[in-house]
Formats: structure tokens, sequence, C-alpha cells
């Protein structure tokens, strides 16, 4: 038996895609925008261009500050991926416990971040 295949739903999704679209594109077109002028205020704006990219691509406190960012990333790693592994190879696989082991680890995704 051959089945029809009818592909008409999409078109349910397509005012969606356009809205979502519509609100993720203009944002971006005006950050772009907004990175490559300077404003004074009362809307005088100034072409920049790449002039700060290069300011800031070219500077040793940035090149600095990614290598602190990329050895604390390092860092946490170490810790984080041997620990993790850890815990999950001692959480009981069956029983009673299993309950209660997930529930503990769950337990600090119900903390509001802003809480921390």
């Amino acid at each position: 038996m051959d089945k029809t295949w009818n592909n008409k739903a999409w078109f349910m999704v397509l005012p969606v895609l356009v809205l979502v679209a519509f609100n993720a594109i203009i944002p971006l077109m005006t950050v772009v925008n907004y990175s490559v002028q300077e404003t004074f205020g009362n809307n005088l704006f100034f072409f920049e261009g790449v002039k700060w990219f290069q300011e800031v691509l070219n500077s040793p406190r940035f090149h600095a500050s990614l290598l602190r960012q990329f050895a604390f990333t390092g860092l946490i790693l170490l810790i984080e991926v041997p620990l993790g592994v850890a815990v999950a190879l001692a959480m009981p696989r069956s029983g009673p416990w299993v309950a209660v082991c997930l529930v503990l680890m769950s337990l600090p995704l119900l903390i509001p971040w802003n809480v921390v």
C-alpha cells in the first residue's frame, strides 16, 4: 500500500517561522549597525568601520583575558568531568536508592538562579 505524502501541514508552521525570523533578524541588524557606528546622542552617528574590532583584537589585555578564560575553562573541565563520571558510576542502578539519588541530583535545579 502506497502512502500519500501530504506536506500541507507545514504551511501552518510558516507564520511562526516568519515571526521568529522577524524577531531574530531585526535585532541582529541593529546590533551589527551599532557595532560599526559611534553615537554621541541626538541621533548623530559617525561611521567607525572595523576600527574598534581591530583595537580589541590587537590589544594585549584582550589576549591576556582570553588566555585566562581558556585556562579557567580547562581547569573547570579537568575537575568537573572526572567528578561527574565518578558520581555517575557511584549511583545505584536499581533498588530503592535510585529514586533518592535522582531527587538529590535534581534538587539544585529547583533553586532559582538569582538566589545563588
